[in-house]
């Protein structure tokens, strides 16, 4: 309860990590070196307070080499540290003597990180100090700049023709037919019409037709002639034939004269 009372009132002083720190990556440029040469880069931790960076928790330094050079040693004041495979990047923790180192220098205690030049330098690095207790995230991280590369330098790429070629030049008659032209024919092509449709009339038979169904009807006609004439005849005959039995009796009778 007087623990609780005095805290109230303001009386108790409140423990060290309760405020937060104010970290800040540091760097120094200028650093020059040729390709199979070692290189050392100084890198720095500044601490803006208020708490003191002895009673922070941990705090992890992030280390991204410049592109084309690879890690050779971290700096002294940096423990339990993991590579990547090609050792462009690590991962340490901030040790008691850096700590220390940082406590008594408040502008910033450097450490020399070294780097070997593998090949053309083509881009800044990175440090970053990174811990729980520093809310100001800001001023966390800096560049690691070697042969003074503050930027990428972008890849070299050919450049475009000032002639264009010609596939790339429009065609002189775009068309939207297919590839392969159809073979032309002599045939006609029907194509439509807006006018309406008239019905044309039907033209009569051809005389050819028209003499030949004639001749049909003469020749039948002469058929049935030729029946009805033989038809008479046969029947004259047939009526002199019973004339001439009649007379070869020699004598009629009253009945037959009068017929």
């Amino acid at each position: 309860m007087l623990a609780a009372l005095l805290a109230g009132l303001g009386l108790v002083a409140s423990p060290a990590w309760a405020a937060d720190a104010d970290l800040a990556a540091l760097s120094r440029d200028g650093r020059q070196g040729a390709i199979g040469t070692t290189v050392s880069v100084p890198l720095g931790i500044a601490n803006h307070g208020p708490a003191a960076i002895k009673d922070v928790g941990p705090v992890t330094l992030s280390y991204r080499a410049p592109a084309g050079t690879v890690i050779a040693l971290v700096p002294g004041g940096a423990t339990n540290c993991r590579f990547n495979g090609d050792r462009t990047s690590a991962q340490c923790q901030l040790n008691t003597e850096w700590r220390a180192g940082i406590g008594l220098q408040p502008k910033g205690s450097y450490r020399d990180l070294r780097l070997r030049i593998v090949t053309k330098v083509t881009g800044p690095g990175a440090f970053e100090v990174t811990c729980g207790c520093d809310t100001k995230k800001a001023n966390n991280a800096t560049n690691i700049v070697v042969n003074g590369v503050t930027k990428p330098v972008p890849s070299a790429s050919p450049k475009p023709s000032s002639k264009p070629s010609a596939s790339a030049s429009p065609s002189a008659s775009p068309s939207a037919t297919p590839s392969e032209t159809p073979a032309t024919t002599d045939e006609p092509v029907a194509t439509e019409s807006a006018d309406p449709v008239v019905a044309e009339p039907t033209e009569p038979e051809s005389s050819g037709d028209a003499t030949l169904s004639g001749m049909m009807l003469i020749g039948f006609g002469v058929v049935l002639l030729g029946l009805v004439g033989l038809g008479g005849a046969v029947y004259l005959w047939r009526v002199r034939a019973g004339r001439d039995e009649d007379g070869g009796d020699g004598d009629m009778d009253a009945t037959q004269v009068i017929r």
